[in-house]
């Protein structure tokens, strides 16, 4: 299994909300995040001031079913509460935006996907939203369409380090292109030589071992 980061950095730490990445590689290490940081968010990379990140899983061990079954009481409300806000106002970009944030920390991809849609559809070409939106086709395993998100999201903003990462993770464990996917990952290295994975192992390092691997 593969870990990986979600993206939707944001300035501002109000309303963030985080889930756990759950992704694991058979050996290690990548992790496909997203851009907010919420409450445990795993940093992807050094950067101090940078957007925050909150983390992601992909694909997901878990049925949604269950895992909405294990909602807390307090994120059911607001889940609830940004449901209504779109609702009454379908137009409200933020509470879109809100909803699928909730939605995606809670391992509800079916649901995060077209809150994603709608925010994008009202405030198109949003980097961090695109990112957040790549990580849950990827979980929901619609592979080809996280590439292409994470694709459109680094053409958006060239230096979108967690959309660069995420396309690597894509690239190598769900398509196999392998070579491609290194090549991603030196692209984000070119940008940020100290960029590391979620778990904390500097990118060089992961990308070695995975090299190692298959030898």
């Amino acid at each position: 299994m593969s870990q990986t980061h979600r993206a939707q950095g944001r300035q501002q730490q109000d309303d963030a909300y985080v889930r756990k990445s759950t992704m694991y590689m058979a050996v290690a290490v990548a992790l496909i995040v997203g851009a907010f940081l919420g409450v445990q968010g795993a940093s992807m990379y050094t950067p101090s001031p940078a957007p925050e990140k909150r983390a992601v899983s992909a694909p997901s061990q878990q049925a949604q079913g269950g895992a909405a079954n294990q909602i807390a009481p307090d994120v059911m409300a607001r889940i609830l509460e940004m449901e209504q806000a779109v609702l009454k106002d379908p137009n409200d970009v933020a509470a879109w935006t809100k909803l699928g944030h909730l939605y995606f920390d809670t391992d509800q991809p079916k649901k995060a996907i077209p809150a994603y849609e709608k925010s994008l559809a009202l405030k198109p070409g949003d980097a961090d939203v695109l990112t957040d939106l790549g990580v849950m086709y990827r979980e929901d395993h619609q592979h080809d369409r996280a590439l292409a998100t994470f694709e459109k999201a680094i053409a958006i903003n060239p230096k979108h380090q967690i959309a660069r990462f995420n396309k690597g993770i894509v690239l190598y464990f769900d398509l196999e292109r392998k070579d491609d996917a290194l090549k991603a990952w030196r692209d984000l290295l070119a940008i940020n030589p100290d960029a590391k994975a979620p778990n904390g192992q500097p990118l060089k390092e992961m990308m070695q071992s995975l090299q190692q691997q298959n030898k």
